[in-house]
């Protein structure tokens, strides 16, 4: 690998806080000054971080940038000196200069007053929930990679969230299947919000999201409040953020491996602001001409929108678009008259949203929103395996209210409906006509609410619970609730518990689709966390423990080919029906070391975590009396690093090592080195996952904004990792074939990006 240059690419987009200014101007002095070398240093005046990438410049002179520890160097300054910064009002100084000069900078206010908020956005962390991580813009932006420009991706790299399948837009949290994890985009949770082959699995995967338009992302893990509810595992909440109001700004950037862009700016007034942006990739010519052995690759092109505007001083109105296509190419791998050659998929999102502020205490919110999906996957003769489409409609309604620092109160009403309608072909694997045809539909309708109260008798102390309460048409009703508890021992050191009673419904595929059962009940979950965390300064360290025991878990058991105890061969039914089939527990460990960078320090700046997560998820059923679980990940290491180098270059690495996932379904390995059938369930696991992700950035700052050069590498060390594939099972000797694939090899990428 000597001389081979690793090349990739490290977008994002400036914050978009708001801000007013701070830093006042110093009166002109009466005379000339002397010329001087000045070291500034730029924080934010609310809490005193520092402020990466202002554009500090002194009178004409060629701009400079600060580094993540907010500083930068001025030569022979002595003129005016300007500093700028996304969602910063602009600052002027008038000489002579200190050194250090100090620019204070806080968020631009959008409104009059202050709008109250009790339940936390998301990239904010809440008192007394345990383990929950919450990830601001810039640590998103030095995470991203350009191969696939992909939030979901980024946010795998996250301590505890396991995931060995590179090709899938998927997080595992605790043990639990992607499908437990519940995606909440801007208080919209839909399972739609990727673009992904419907119908079929084991194939690819990308989120339906533009990093450019992401403000932050929070992922609660295991115990805490469920504001959103239906899930009886992890939730990833993410946040997009609204357009600037002082001026057009955009990006446009070009790579080997995709091509992004995005613009915002005010509508008319300042009053009206909007973002825009596109994503296209085109990754698969460079995947494949690297590694010829990959089967299938995935391209997608989608665009996502914002417009937000302020009615008054007190209310506020938001509309969302996001739609897009994705396109799955197995061409030429496969001749099987019932082989997934082609998958398109295409999706669309409209959302509305408006706040008030009633009073001093009291806001209201309403969002309405509307998700449509439509599918086919073609076999090699271009003739439908699968099509369909899919609905979802929401309506929901919060309140929040608080009367004092120390009590809050919030609740939502929910009406959720699903619908989805298809069909599904088998071919004869001779003549390659139609054998049979299944054709499904179905709608469902999910209503459901919360009340979560928040109380601090003392300040070292908060108290919280809630219930939650979702309601299945015509079918079931779950209640749920939860109760939390945090004490700070000490300024440094605090404690904190949470107990949570969790419910998911099986959704309108699981009870209406091919396979499905109508009189299907909800997955059930009972949630225990412990944590401790310590931080002082730029350090922090938590220790977190969790149970999780589940009921009435959604299996299809008749769907893989198994022997039985006996030796005979069962099961092998694709349309085997979904059934209410286990129970399962998972139990573990976290520990996470995080260094966020502090102001104010000279040299190589640095901020990232080491996170070690042990677990073991254990099921029962009436056909396997235990069993690991599909996604039983029992070591896992995240070690992430992002650096400052000097005033124009950063650079960011990830690393992950992991023992891998059982192979699902019932296989064994023979003494001649071949698979087979086998009595126990999901014994034979995948080899040990590895994977080193280099990224680096020169920043070149210009009079109208700044030229981004970039390059990364995925897999950087070239280690081969692999992810299960439907098997080949001969049923006459039990021989399983092809059961997995080599994933991504070193992908290289180099790009260049222009922003203003």
């Amino acid at each position: 690998m000597k001389g081979l240059v690793l090349l990739g690419a490290c977008l994002w987009s400036l914050l978009g806080c708001e801000a007013t200014v701070v830093a006042q101007a110093r009166p002109e002095a009466a005379g000339p000054a002397a010329a001087t070398n000045v070291r500034v240093l730029v924080t934010d005046a609310a809490t005193g971080a520092a402020i990466a990438d202002a554009i500090v410049q002194c009178g004409q002179a060629a701009p400079v940038i600060t580094n993540l520890s907010g500083s930068a160097s001025l030569m022979s300054c002595v003129s005016t000196v300007d500093v700028t910064r996304d969602g910063y009002a602009s600052a002027r100084l008038a000489p002579p200069h200190t050194d250090p000069l100090h620019v204070r900078l806080a968020p631009e206010r959008r409104a009059t007053e202050t709008v109250t908020v009790v339940g936390p956005a998301a990239g904010e962390t809440e008192a007394a929930v345990p383990g929950q991580i919450a990830i601001g813009r810039d640590e998103l932006a030095m995470l991203r990679s350009v191969t696939f420009d992909d939030p979901i991706r980024t946010l795998q790299q996250l301590p505890g969230v396991a995931t060995s399948d590179e090709l899938r837009a998927e997080l595992s949290v605790r043990g639990s299947p992607f499908r437990h994890v519940g995606l909440v985009l801007d208080e919209v949770k839909s399972r739609l919000l990727v673009h992904t082959v419907r119908g079929v699995e084991q194939t690819g995967s990308v989120a339906l999201l533009n990093a450019d338009l992401l403000e932050a992302a929070s992922l609660t893990p295991g115990a805490g409040p469920q504001r959103f509810g239906n899930t009886v595992g992890a939730e990833l909440s993410i946040r997009t953020r609204p357009g600037r109001s002082d001026g057009v700004h955009g990006r446009a950037m070009a790579s080997a491996i995709a091509s992004t862009g995005y613009v915002e700016g005010p509508l008319l007034t300042d009053r009206v602001t909007f973002i825009a942006g596109v994503r296209r990739s085109y990754a698969s010519w460079i995947v494949r001409r690297i590694d010829p052995d990959v089967s299938g690759t995935f391209e997608f092109t989608d665009a996502q929108a914002k417009v937000d505007a302020r009615v008054g001083t007190r209310q506020r109105l938001s509309l969302g678009l996001l739609a897009g296509t994705s396109a799955y190419d197995e061409r030429g791998r496969r001749t099987s008259a019932n082989a997934l050659d082609v998958g398109e998929n295409e999706t669309a999102m409209g959302t509305l949203a408006w706040q008030a502020q009633l009073g001093a205490h009291w806001v209201v919110r309403q969002r309405v929103a509307a998700i449509s999906s439509r599918y086919r996957n073609e076999n090699p003769d271009a003739l439908p395996l699968d099509t369909g489409t899919e609905h979802e409609w929401l309506s929901r309604s919060i309140v929040e209210w608080a009367p004092t620092p120390s009590v809050s109160l919030d609740g939502a009403a929910q009406v959720q409906r699903f619908a989805s309608r298809g069909a599904s072909t088998v071919y004869h694997p001779t003549t390659r006509r139609p054998d049979s045809d299944v054709a499904h539909a179905g709608t469902q309708t999910l209503t459901g609410g919360h009340v979560h109260a928040r109380w601090s008798p003392h300040r070292a102390v908060t108290l919280g619970g809630g219930l939650r309460a979702d309601r299945l048409h015509a079918r079931e009703t779950f209640v749920g609730g939860w109760a939390q508890a945090q004490v700070a021992l000490s300024a440094d050191l605090a404690i904190t518990a949470a107990v949570s009673r969790h419910g998911q419904s099986p959704d309108v595929l699981q009870r209406f689709g091919p396979a499905g059962t109508a009189t299907l009940a909800f997955e059930r979950a009972r949630l225990l966390d412990v944590g401790l965390g310590w931080r002082r300064g730029a350090w922090g360290l938590a220790v977190n423990l969790y149970d999780r025991r589940e009921t009435d878990g959604l299996d299809t058991p008749d769907r893989q080919f198994r022997l039985t105890p006996e030796g005979r061969l069962a099961g092998g039914n694709p349309r085997a029906p979904w059934l209410n089939a286990w129970t399962g527990r998972a139990r573990g460990a976290e520990v996470l070391l995080r260094r966020q960078s502090a102001p104010g320090v000279r040299g190589v700046r640095w901020s990232g975590w080491i996170g070690y997560g042990y677990g073991r998820t254990a099921y029962a059923s009436a056909i396997d009396p235990s069993f690991a679980g599909a996604f039983d990940q029992r070591h896992l290491v995240t070690v992430s690093a992002t650096t400052q180098i000097g005033e124009r270059w950063d650079a960011a690495t990830t690393l992950r090592v992991a023992t891998n996932w059982p192979y699902e379904g019932w296989f064994a390995p023979r003494a001649d080195g071949r698979i087979v059938l086998a009595a126990e369930r999901n014994a034979l696991r995948l080899p040990d996952y590895g994977r080193l992700d280099l990224r680096v950035r020169y920043r070149v700052p210009l009079p109208r904004g700044r030229l981004l050069l970039f390059a990364e590498a995925l897999n950087a060390t070239n280690a081969t990792n692999y992810r299960q594939v439907s098997a080949s099972i001969d049923t006459r000797t039990f021989v399983v074939g092809r059961l997995s694939e080599k994933q991504l090899p070193i992908i290289p990428a180099v790009g260049i990006a222009y922003e203003f």
